[in-house]
């Protein structure tokens, strides 16, 4: 308690110079110089609205408390560490911004295996409020499973709305809210026939449930799957598959064999065109959506699928927020494609506020821990105190990756835009 009482006494008299881990403050402030970084912030960057609140009256609480206690389960070592730098990185800032000194994190590293679980269960001798964090959905059952029976709300950065529970918020865009705005986008531009590029694990198998769940409702029929090895993917292969190419490929000889048997001008025309072809017939598709694991598998299959006539020209690709990259923009086969992302032009102020601040780009999941922690250090104010039931405002919020709406069973819902990619630019469509 000593040590509780000390980071209180630092976070009130200082606001933020450094944060201190419970367990370990001396290793981990020698360890990470970043973190004791003192942060100054202008708002000529990101309007003064980026985080609008609205709460109704009825939800305000009567129970005064001075201090929120909050606990930011983050990958600080390990191979993810980046990650968990910039989402430490973007805590401070947003709490700098409210100015809030009311606020004390207790920060565990989730990358140490060693030392999680004896940190956290620590920690829950303490009076905690909340935690923020994992990122990665095993971490989060581990979380769950030691904290079921002390009724502490977790807002996990993860995407993957399985998890999810009374309690339990997943807080990254999910699959479901994507494919929802992607096949409802394109259902008004009378796309109808579709194929599906998915990895075969357990990603893939949540995609194809998605889409057919969304099939089942619209009465649309035509979805072709095609899977691919995630550890060792043969991207000339699936590129194939696709494209159905050897059967068309076979259907330009024998159109060619057909020809070359009439004896007509007409046919003499028609043979010169088709010997510069390398199939015929249709593709049984008009759009294409590839749902990879990275952005590189993207990059090979939008190489890889015009070589067996799966022309971005003729069919329109679909792609997921992994594509709101600028490396996107470099990529041929991806011209005039189009995806989900949250807010793209928001998300750069962002990222130019971070880089003036950190000297260094964040992670793409920072704007998520800016929008959370802001939002409650908005809602833990001298007279309006935070309370979980605050989260569930009917109106939603308005962060940097734009509106979402945090409901009581975990669900995080979401309006993702969607962008085309159009002569090296991201163009917003909806």
């Amino acid at each position: 308690m000593y040590l509780k009482k000390k980071i209180i006494l630092i976070i009130a008299v200082f606001t933020f110079m450094g944060f201190l881990g419970c367990e370990t403050p001396t290793k981990y402030l020698n360890e990470t110089n970043t973190y004791n970084k003192s942060i100054k912030l202008d708002n000529k960057n990101i309007n003064n609205n980026s985080l609008s609140i609205q709460v109704s009256n009825e939800e305000k609480d009567t129970v005064q408390r001075e201090f929120l206690n909050i606990v930011l389960m983050l990958p600080l070592s390990g191979k993810h560490y980046q990650i968990g730098k910039s989402l430490l990185n973007s805590a401070q800032m947003a709490v700098e911004k409210k100015n809030n000194k009311k606020i004390i994190f207790t920060i565990i590293d989730t990358g140490d295996e060693e030392q999680l679980l004896s940190q956290l269960y620590s920690v829950l001798e303490d009076d905690i409020d909340l935690i923020i964090g994992p990122v990665f959905s095993n971490k989060v059952d581990q979380v769950k499973e030691i904290t079921k029976n002390k009724n502490i709300p977790i807002v996990t950065l993860s995407n993957n709305s399985k998890i999810q529970d009374n309690g339990l918020y997943v807080f990254g865009l999910t699959l479901e809210d994507e494919i929802k705005e992607l096949l409802t986008y394109s259902i008004k531009r009378n796309l109808k026939r579709y194929a599906v590029i998915i990895p075969r694990n357990e990603f893939g198998s949540r995609v194809e449930r998605e889409i057919k769940k969304f099939q089942s409702k619209n009465n649309l029929s035509s979805f072709i799957f095609t899977f691919y090895n995630p550890n060792s993917p043969d991207f000339y292969d699936i590129s194939k598959n696709v494209s159905n190419f050897e059967e068309r490929k076979a259907n330009l000889e024998n159109k060619i064999k057909q020809l070359e048997k009439e004896n007509s001008e007409k046919a003499k025309d028609e043979l010169k065109k088709l010997k510069k072809l390398d199939t015929y017939g249709e593709l049984n598709f008009e759009a294409l959506l590839i749902f990879a694991q990275n952005f590189q598998e993207v990059s090979n299959f939008s190489s890889i699928l015009p070589y067996y006539d799966v022309d971005p020209k003729k069919v329109q690709y679909i792609g997921s927020s992994l594509w709101a990259k600028n490396l996107a923009l470099k990529e041929p086969g991806l011209e005039n494609a189009y995806f989900t992302s949250l807010d793209i032009d928001n998300r750069r102020k962002f990222e130019n506020m971070y880089f003036e601040i950190f000297d260094s780009k964040p992670h793409s999941l920072a704007a998520l821990s800016y929008d959370i922690v802001g939002l409650i250090s908005n809602l833990h104010q001298d007279k309006n105190n935070f309370t979980i039931k605050k989260l569930h405002s009917s109106n939603g919020y308005i962060g940097i990756n734009g509106w979402f709406k945090m409901n009581s069973n975990g669900n995080v819902s979401r309006q993702p835009k969607i962008y085309r990619i159009k002569n090296q630019k991201f163009s917003l469509l909806n």
